[in-house]
């Protein structure tokens, strides 16, 4: 069945490895990489500055007619990214009204976020993946969509998601949008 589920959280929460684990488990499952659009900018800004506000809503544009693309052809998008709430209204703007959106936001702390980052890009850790745990911690409306990795294997995870799926739990209401 066609849907799109936004996999979010800050560096480190587990977000690709769940999107990919989740695509697998499902028969037209697809995995579409948000730092992929980041790649395509010639000359990138660095997507945590303010500077790069227009580039990160054109990737987001992007990103949903992609996404959009493959949901109306019947696969189910597991689209990852750092999507905070606060890009959500672009994205879905972009997304088929009738295709289904969920979208759940992993929470890690900080130190594990950092031994994460650490374990798959090296000793240096960006001033971004210090500040990124906080921001996905004030979801307001969204509280509701957050599910923690900090302390869970990814089977832990995958269990928790399908279970909180099953009730809507992560379902997006695309008036609460606008």
């Amino acid at each position: 069945m066609a849907s799109i589920t936004i996999v979010s959280g800050c560096p480190g929460a587990g977000k690709s490895t769940l999107a990919h684990e989740l695509a697998s488990l499902t028969a037209r499952g697809l995995h579409l990489r948000s730092d992929t659009f980041y790649g395509f900018p010639a000359r990138p800004i660095d997507p945590a500055t303010p500077a790069a506000h227009q580039q990160n809503t054109s990737i987001m544009r992007a990103l949903g007619r992609a996404a959009g693309s493959f949901a109306e052809d019947e696969y189910a998008v597991f689209l990852d990214g750092v999507i905070g709430p606060w890009f959500l209204p672009v994205l879905a703007r972009e997304l088929p009204a009738s295709i289904a959106l969920e979208y759940v936001v992993l929470q890690v702390n900080l130190a594990q976020a950092l031994d994460r980052v650490r374990q798959r890009e090296g000793s240096g850790a960006s001033a971004d993946v210090i500040q990124m745990p906080r921001a996905f911690c004030e979801l307001g409306a969204f509280a509701r969509c957050a599910l923690d990795t900090s302390h869970s294997s990814l089977e832990e995870v995958v269990a928790a998601f399908l279970e909180r799926r099953t009730r809507g739990e992560f379902l997006v209401s695309r008036e609460s949008l606008t």
